[in-house]
């Protein structure tokens, strides 16, 4: 009797995982029906972009390459993708839409903060294109399966997928962190939920370190939502120039503690050792710099900031600035020069004031490189004048131009020595191929 029930038993217990197994086999071939359907429908949305940078600001190269962007108003011929993507520099964007030739795209918005970008394509043959569905609501859960998708290597409309594996301020903005492989042609494309088929983040970086087992990086589209909202709606979605800097704990936890501000008073009297709980008239909880800024963006004019003062709960009201917008960005091109503003927090540690210049790009083979001149030197003085605003600083080097003078430069870079933050140095140069980057008064006025 106790044998046949254990045989009995043995014969529902196989019945059962045959059922079980086909169950999961339907699942998995439904599960991957589903996937096909989302890469597929992401060729109607994702388009190609190829962007040559000839005299670049820092953060960017001379150079040409291929990245990613996907459609987010067919109509107005909006593209979203990575600020580095298009370049933070004057650069020629070209775009393609699959299976046509590429057209020449302009840049609509860059963001100073976070890596995004918004370009224009006119008339774009928008027959078979349609509009990305975006998830502009919470940061996607760990554990959501994610497609990447893009031109890794040159590899046109490749896919590939993973999780969501964290989100991440390590590196400054919030950041989604995937093991959706990322590589070189990924930039600017669609991180997909394989749940649904909506867009959840901009692919943007990787870790290059040789050890590392795929570890990649995006921007939330919770966060890039309000910037496209803002820019349908024809308001400046440009975040603040906090000019603050936080306390970064251990494990580079951030509370929103201020270390240091150079706010002035009457913009918004912050003081070291404030703590910002939270943005007046917002439901949405502030626990790191990324989210204080997604917040902040379009309602700059009047601002309250709840703070913690000595233990004190009290509110703040003021106006913050917005950072300059990427594509007003100026400099001057002398020699294999590039001179540009620097746009550090903390400017004012340079004991240069606001506008303090630097070197941002020295040109190979140039007058600039052959007196040893290097990125990141800061400006001191040209012709013993103290180098302040650009428009005065072309002014004098047109003038200098025009009488076929050479000019003295006043630079100071970081010490290698052990006794001094800065080295001063001096270099006398001749001026070839000036011209302006950006909106610079160029009447030529002789030197006095």
């Amino acid at each position: 009797m106790i044998k046949i029930k254990f045989t009995v038993r043995l014969r529902f217990f196989a019945q059962t995982l045959s059922i079980l197994f086909i169950y999961l086999f339907f699942i998995d071939c439904s599960f991957a029906q589903t996937t096909e359907s989302i890469f597929e429908t992401a060729r109607d949305y994702t388009v190609q972009i190829r962007t040559a940078v000839d005299t670049p600001f820092i953060g960017d190269k001379k150079a040409s390459s291929l990245g990613a962007g996907f459609m987010v108003d067919v109509k107005r011929g909006w593209i979203l993708t990575n600020a580095h993507v298009v370049a933070r520099s004057p650069s020629q964007v070209m775009v393609a839409v699959d299976g046509h030739p590429f057209r020449e795209a302009t840049k609509l918005y860059v963001d100073p903060y976070l890596d995004v970008a918004i370009i224009k394509v006119p008339e774009l043959d928008s027959s078979n294109l349609e509009n990305a569905q975006l998830e502009c609501g919470e940061i996607p859960p760990v554990g959501l399966a994610v497609g990447a998708f893009g031109h890794p290597w040159g590899l046109s409309y490749t896919g590939t997928r993973g999780i969501v594996s964290g989100v991440t301020s390590k590196f400054g903005a919030q950041m989604l962190q995937t093991d959706a492989a990322i590589n070189g042609g990924n930039s600017g494309g669609p991180l997909i939920s394989l749940k649904n088929g909506k867009i959840v983040g901009i692919n943007t970086a990787r870790i290059s370190d040789k050890s590392d087992q795929n570890t990649n990086f995006a921007v939330p589209m919770k966060h890039t939502c309000q910037i496209l909202s803002l820019l349908q709606k024809g308001q400046d979605p440009s975040p603040p120039d906090l000019s603050t800097i936080f306390v970064t704990g251990l494990n580079d936890s951030q509370r929103l503690a201020v270390a240091k501000t150079y706010l002035n008073t009457d913009t918004m009297a912050l003081q070291p050792g404030d703590i910002i709980l939270g943005v007046s008239d917002a439901a949405e909880e502030i626990h790191n710099e990324g989210q204080l800024i997604h917040v902040l963006r379009g309602r700059l004019a009047e601002v309250g900031l709840e703070i913690l003062r000595t233990q004190h709960r009290m509110k703040l009201t003021g106006q913050l600035q917005p950072l300059t917008r990427i594509t007003e960005r100026r400099g001057i091109y002398m020699s294999g020069l590039l001179i540009g503003p620097t746009h550090f927090r903390d400017n004012r540690e340079l004991n240069m004031g606001n506008h303090a210049l630097m070197i941002h790009h020295v040109a190979k083979g140039s007058i600039g490189s052959s007196v040893e001149i290097k990125k990141w030197d800061f400006l001191v003085s040209l012709n013993s004048k103290k180098a302040v605003r650009l428009e005065e600083m072309y002014q004098h080097l047109l003038a200098a131009e025009l009488e076929n003078k050479r000019v003295t430069l006043v630079l100071k870079r970081w010490s290698t020595t052990k006794d001094r933050i800065y080295d001063y140095i001096e270099r006398s140069v001749s001026i070839k191929d000036l011209r302006p980057i950006g909106s610079l008064p160029t009447e030529r006025v002789a030197l006095h």
